[in-house]
């Protein structure tokens, strides 16, 4: 009968132990699952500012490219006259 409870014993240490390393696991896999959103989350806000930054210097550019043709074209008038 000692021998009996002794393999219970164990066994529920045993399924114990193992639940513990489920749960364990699984809190790492959630971990590892938010850490890649995250990421992902970083990643597109990276290009979305990139992306800004992009338009913002090329609207620059075209303002002075606008700009230095404007001036151009006063300056040959001025000259003209």
């Amino acid at each position: 009968m000692l021998k009996i409870i002794k393999w219970l014993i164990y066994g529920f240490i045993f399924i114990f132990l193992w639940q513990i390393s489920q749960v364990l696991d699984d809190n790492r896999e959630q971990m590892s699952d938010a850490t890649l959103r995250l990421s992902n989350s970083l990643e597109n806000s990276a290009q979305d500012i990139i992306k800004q930054r992009q338009k913002s210097i090329e609207n620059t550019q075209k303002n002075i490219a606008d700009s230095v043709k404007q001036v151009s074209q006063q300056y040959i008038k001025e000259i003209m006259k």
